[in-house]
Order: structure tokens, then sequence, then C-alpha cells
């Protein structure tokens, strides 16, 4: 099973769709550049960028030859996998590089919220109606983001709004059961 799915790694990797991805990190690092050149904070960048990042992660789910594949030995999750190893892969890299060129001396943005936005995304997808799923998903991380933008601070709805970024690891977790709980679908 780990040898089909090393042999499916160039193929999957070749019809991703990889121009999204470029797009928007090319557009997030010029912002870093342009943000870590006024020396502003780059923490309001820096959590658009996760929920960008995690959208694009989940955008690669998107398998147009699905039902094609359905037959082989591989499992639908473990498509899945592969692609979120290798989108999130090149996501981790953008995020690495902005968090170099944002992050002060004052300490560091580690990989949490793209990691939750992310795995909230994916279990969105994976419990979604198929036809939609990555569609939905992929909106997930924005939505969220977008929430937490919008919500006044101070209440309970702004602190669940804002949770992806306060307490990412149990949010992650807790997306990643679901997963785990809809592997089948």
């Amino acid at each position: 099973m780990m040898a089909t799915l090393a042999r499916a790694t160039l193929p999957t990797a070749r019809v991703i769709r990889w121009w999204p991805m470029v797009g928007a990190s090319a557009l997030l690092l010029a912002a870093a550049l342009l943000t870590a050149a006024s020396d502003r904070p780059g923490d309001l960048l820096l959590a658009l960028a996760s929920a960008a990042l995690a959208s694009l992660v989940v955008g690669a789910l998107h398998d147009p030859a699905r039902t094609l594949l359905e037959p082989v030995p591989v499992s639908a999750m473990q498509r899945r996998l592969l692609r979120l190893a290798l989108a999130g892969g090149a996501a981790l890299v953008v995020w690495a590089a902005l968090t170099l060129l944002l992050t002060d001396s004052s300490g560091t943005h580690g990989v949490g919220p793209v990691v939750a936005l992310a795995s909230v995304g994916v279990a969105v997808a994976v419990w979604a109606p198929a036809r939609s799923a990555v569609l939905i998903g992929a909106v997930v991380p924005v939505l969220l983001f977008s929430l937490g933008q919008a919500v006044p601070g101070g209440g309970p709805v702004s602190e669940v709004a804002a949770l992806w970024h306060t307490d990412p690891w149990p949010v992650a977790a807790v997306a990643l059961a679901a997963c785990f709980l809809g592997r089948a679908r």
C-alpha cells in the first residue's frame, strides 16, 4: 500500500492545481515584505495568511478523477492524505518564509493556526456532500478568520470565533478526530 502511494506521489503532484497556491503565496510574501519594511506589526497579516494557506491546502483536495479512481487499491482517505501532504508541505514553506519576514525578536508565530484552520476545513470537506465538499471545506478557514475579525471582542462568541488562533492544537485535535470518524466517507 505504501508503495502504491509512493508511486502515486508524482502523478498526484502533477494534477494538483498549483497556480492558486503560487499566486496567493506571492501576494502574501509581497505584503510581508512591505509590512516588514514599514516596521508595522504583522500579526493581522499572519492571521490572514493562516486562513489563506489553510484554504488553499483544503482546496488541493479537489480530485476531478475521484470517481475514476474508486476501484484502485488505495482508499479515498489515503488519496486525500497524499494531496494534503503535498499541498501542506508547500504551505509550510510559505509559512516559514512569512514568519521569517514578520517575526520580530519578541517571539515566534507557530504553525498552529494554519494547522487548526486546515484541519477544520478538511473535517468539513470529509463530512460535506461529495459534490461540493472541497468548496465548502475551503471556504471554512476564510469564514472563521472573517468571523473572528467581525465579532466584537469580550464576549463568548468572540472567544469561540478566535479559538483557532488562541488554542489551535485542541481545535486541530477535534477536527482530526472528526476526520478519523469520517474516514470511510
